[in-house]
């Protein structure tokens, strides 16, 4: 008699079949997750310790004064800061617009790139295979709103009561939920190009307008902005949770309405997501996994963003140059090929650009103008932007045949690439410290100071975009979230490091409050030990050296 069965696996099946053999492999259980979080919260408190003893003994040797240098402003007296309001909604504006277009890149309805090979052919509904991503990608928005609003909520609001606080948290979450369902919907009806660009827009321009603001106060006189003026900000539908947290219970329920509607016509339409838009998202989840990894910022930043559209591009300098000497020709050839490439990105000379300001915003709010916050900004503005300008850096440095064709030598063609970051750079600083200079912060000597740091940062622009790759064969070091690859957090030092060695005079000057003679000097031997750094070329390993994991090359019969 022939056996006959009825069993016929579901997606459901399927998914925690796998999961419980993946969980079979695992090793630890309680007391280990236990041991990992308790580490984690102490490291962290033993680093903000370390880091309070820091600022706390260089104020002290500065001669700064025994006030707290998280209460002592840098801004100058008289000054008319940016009232809290305007700041905060602002703020929420600007990271709702980020998270709207960051979910809109990286897809907010996503699987793991193992999850679409082995699953989404299966001869099975796909819904179960899509819900559980469609849920898990909510948690961090949602931890994400909470982090955000519960601090503004204890600030703005004027009788802060732990039930508005929690209620205000809510709206924050649910407008989380409603920003998810948007970007959700855009996923599944492959549609909203033009709202992520016009999101893209509004985190570039509303920081500006923080900037903008102080400046106009400042030289308006009778004629300055309010805060009754600027009170309508309160009513923007991302500044609601601010409503709420002073007793409005209306915004809470539009939200959640709206939220929960979205969500439930997401849930009802999640088969309509194609196998190529699941593929696409999970690659784009697991390169920024990798980036992060290998503790990569430039390439994370990229993960994260759109990217440059240069395949569409119209710019097209001269490349081909008759006159003068062979290498005269080479040299401009490359230069302009440099200066074709960033003309072709024009988002990241902008958000360059935008960079240079944020220091700027930060010190023209109420409250937030002391020199340390200012100096930890400018410092990280300027690491970002440094790395920005190198792309065509990290190419050369993937493809080092494209610069063995240049009738060059390898030294003049790693000058040729420092050029641009160093003319780009020594332009940034003039325009970040005039900002802060026109807010009152700093002088017109520390700005001269920075000028003098421009080259260096572009020298810190091409030890980041030269640096060697991650050793993997490196032991890793043993941390509360897993091993980490002692490589990775080498090739990762390799860039910051040179911006903060260029910075340093600029930032002593701007937390002491004072530019001594003998910063300029000091600076501009910062600034060429950092040419010299960073145009420095590595010889290649001979072939003595070791194979790998060390052990000696197997030689080949010829």
């Amino acid at each position: 008699m022939a056996l006959q069965t009825r069993e016929r696996f579901s997606a459901k099946d399927i998914r925690q079949y796998t999961f419980r053999a993946g969980l079979s492999r695992t090793e630890g259980g309680l007391m280990e997750l236990i041991s990992e979080v308790y580490t984690s919260i102490l490291g962290g408190l033993t680093l903000l310790t370390m880091a309070g003893a820091i600022i706390v003994a260089l104020r002290h040797s500065l001669g700064v004064g025994d006030e707290s240098a998280l209460l002592a402003s840098a801004v100058a007296p008289g000054f008319h800061s940016v009232t809290l309001l305007q700041a905060s909604a602002t703020v929420l504006l600007t990271l709702a617009a980020g998270l709207l277009a960051l979910e809109m890149t990286m897809g907010p309805i996503a699987m793991a790139l193992p999850q679409t090979a082995w699953w989404l052919g299966l001869p099975v509904r796909r819904r179960g295979f899509i819900q559980p991503g469609f849920l898990k990608s909510m948690i961090l928005p949602s931890v994400a709103a909470l982090i955000i609003v519960l601090p503004l909520a204890l600030g703005m609001s004027k009788n802060p009561t732990p039930g508005s606080i929690a209620l205000a948290s809510l709206c924050g979450a649910g407008l989380a939920w409603l920003l998810y369902g948007l970007a959700s919907w855009c996923q599944i009806t492959n549609s909203g190009a033009w709202l992520k660009n016009i999101m893209g827009a509004i985190t570039v321009i509303a920081p500006l307008t923080l900037v903008a603001t102080a400046l106009y106060n400042n030289v308006a006189g009778t004629g300055a902005i309010t805060g009754a003026q600027t009170a309508w900000m309160k009513y923007l539908p991302t500044s609601w949770p601010l409503l709420v947290a002073d007793g409005a219970r209306w915004p809470l329920l539009v939200v959640l309405v709206l939220a929960l509607g979205l969500l439930t016509i997401v849930y009802l339409n999640l088969e309509r997501i194609t196998t190529g838009q699941l593929k696409a998202s999970a690659a784009a989840g697991a390169y920024a996994a990798s980036s992060l990894l290998s503790m990569d910022a430039t390439e994370l930043s990229r993960s994260l963003s759109a990217g440059p559209s240069t395949g569409k591009s119209k710019v097209r300098l001269k490349l081909i140059f008759k006159g003068g000497t062979l290498t005269s020709r080479s040299v401009k050839t490359l230069i302009s090929t440099h200066a074709t490439m960033a003309l072709r990105s024009p988002t990241v000379l902008l958000r360059v650009l935008v960079l240079a300001a944020i220091p700027a915003s930060l010190a023209s709010v109420e409250f937030l103008g002391n020199a340390v916050l200012i100096a930890v900004a400018l410092y990280l503005c300027a690491h970002f932007s440094a790395m920005a300008l190198g792309s065509t850096a990290r190419f050369s440095a993937g493809n080092p045949a494209v610069d063995m064709l240049m009738p060059l030598p390898a030294k003049t063609v790693r000058l040729v690439h420092y050029v641009l970051p160093a003319a780009v750079m020594t332009l940034w600083a003039p325009v970040a410290f005039s900002l802060l200079l026109a807010l009152g912060v700093g002088s017109p000597a520390l700005l001269a100071l920075a000028v003098f740091a421009g080259p260096g940062l572009g020298a810190a622009t091409l030890r980041a975009g030269f640096r060697p790759a991650p050793d993997w064969n490196m032991p890793p070091v043993a941390a509360p979230m897993g091993p980490i690859p002692t490589g990775a957090i080498k090739s990762f030092l390799i860039g910051p490091d040179l911006t903060l060695i260029v910075l340093l005079p600029v930032l002593i000057c701007l937390i002491s409050g004072g530019v001594p003679l003998v910063a300029f000097p000091a600076q501009l031997t910062l600034t060429w030990l950092a040419f010299l750094w960073g145009t420095h070329i590595r010889k290649p390993k001979s072939a003595k050296d070791g194979g790998l994991f060390g052990m000696p090359a197997v030689p080949v019969p010829k």
